[in-house]
C-alpha cells in the first residue's frame, strides 16, 4: 500500500483567482461563462451542476459557453494544481448565489411579496412556508428584459480570489505476481480509495480515478522517455516504442470514496484531478518489496531493471 496526501490548488504559494459570468435568459434558461477549461476532466459538467443547484433549474437549462478565450472569458489562472472543482467552482457559486439574490429581488418587486418570504425551486418563485408558487422563473427573466419601467437583465460577473486550500488524503492497495527469471511484473488488483470530500459527480469521479490509476501503472513499470545523449534528439517519441500500458495491461481498477464536507470548498469538494496518479507506483514497489525482499527506488520497473535488481541481488 501507498498512502498521500495532496491539495486543492496553489495557495499560498501563488494565485488562485477565478472568474465567472451568469446571464438569465428570457425563457428562465440561464448561459454561464467561466474561465476555467474544461480538458476533458468534466468541469464544465460540474459547473453547470453547481449553478443547477443554486438556481433550482434542470441541467439542460444551464448552457455553458465552453469557449475560452482570453478576450471576452471571465479570467482564470489556469487549468492546474487539481484546482478547478475547488477554486473556479467557488467563483461559479458566488456568482449563481448573486443572480439567485437579483431574481428574488425582482420576483418582489413584480408581487410585493418580502423578498424573505420567497425562494427559487423548481424554476418557480415559491413561498418559503409552504412551497405555493407564485412565479415561474420565466416570468420573473421575461419581465426583468422587457418591463417598461424596471427592465434590467439579470447577470453577475463576479471573481474570487481563494485564499485558502483544502487537502485531499487518499491510498492505493496493490497486489502483483512477480516472475523471478524474466523480471516481468503484473498487477492482479489494485484499489484507489480517496477523500476528496463531497463528490459532486460519481460517474465523473470515477473515471477520474480510473485514468489515474492506469497512468500510475504505466509509471511503475513501463513508462520511460529515452534521449540520445549527444544529440538530446528523444528516441522514443512515438506510442509503439514508448510503452503506454493497453487495456491488456490494465487490471480492473477497484475505486472507492470516503465522503466528507470540506467546509472551505463549494458544496463540500476538495481536489481529485491528480491524487489518482500519486500512489499507485509506491503501491506496486511496495507490493514488490513485500513478494520479493528486493526495494526498487528508480522508475519504470520494467523487466531489465527487475533483472537487474534481482541480479545484483542474488535471486537470479
Amino acid at each position: 500500500m501507498a498512502c498521500f496526501s495532496y491539495s486543492s490548488g496553489t495557495f499560498p504559494v501563488a494565485l488562485e483567482l477565478a472568474g465567472a459570468r451568469i446571464v438569465l435568459n428570457q425563457d428562465g434558461s440561464v448561459q454561464l461563462q467561466i474561465g476555467a477549461t474544461d480538458t476533458g476532466q468534466g468541469s464544465d459538467t460540474v459547473f453547470g451542476q453547481m449553478v443547477a443547484e443554486v438556481l433550482g433549474l434542470p441541467m439542460d437549462m444551464v448552457h455553458v459557453l465552453s469557449t475560452q478565450d482570453t478576450d471576452i472569458s471571465p479570467f482564470d489562472t489556469g487549468c492546474y494544481a487539481s484546482r478547478q472543482t475547488y477554486v473556479s467552482g467557488m467563483a461559479v457559486e458566488k456568482a449563481a448565489l448573486e443572480v439567485k439574490e437579483k431574481i428574488l429581488g425582482f420576483a418582489a418587486s413584480m408581487t410585493d411579496i418580502p423578498v424573505d418570504r420567497i425562494d427559487l425551486l423548481d424554476q418557480k418563485i415559491v413561498y418559503k412556508h409552504s412551497g405555493e408558487s407564485v412565479l415561474t422563473l420565466e416570468q420573473v427573466a421575461m419581465q426583468s428584459y422587457y418591463d417598461r419601467v424596471l427592465a434590467k437583465p439579470i447577470t453577475s460577473d463576479t471573481s474570487n480570489n481563494a485564499r485558502i486550500n483544502a487537502v485531499p488524503f487518499g491510498v492505493t492497495f496493490a497486489e502483483v505476481e512477480v516472475d523471478i527469471k524474466t523480471g516481468k511484473i503484473k498487477v492482479l488488483e489494485i484499489y484507489n480509495v480517496h477523500d476528496s470530500g463531497t463528490i459532486v459527480n460519481p460517474q465523473m469521479a470515477e473515471g477520474q480515478v480510473q485514468g489515474g490509476v492506469s497512468m500510475g501503472i504505466g509509471y511503475a513499470l513501463s513508462e520511460q522517455l529515452l534521449f540520445d545523449e549527444i544529440t538530446g534528439k528523444p528516441l522514443n517519441n512515438n506510442l509503439l516504442d514508448y510503452k503506454l500500458p493497453t487495456i491488456m495491461d490494465t487490471p480492473e481498477i477497484g475505486v472507492a470514496f470516503v465522503e466528507t464536507y470540506e467546509p472551505t470548498g463549494p458544496y463540500g469538494v476538495k481536489s481529485l484531478g491528480e491524487p489518482p496518479v500519486i500512489t499507485p507506483a509506491p503501491a506496486i514497489r511496495n507490493a514488490v518489496l513485500d513478494a520479493t525482499g528486493v526495494a526498487f527506488n528508480r522508475l519504470p520497473m520494467n523487466p531489465q531493471r527487475v533483472f537487474e535488481g534481482f541480479k545484483k541481488a542474488g535471486l537470479i
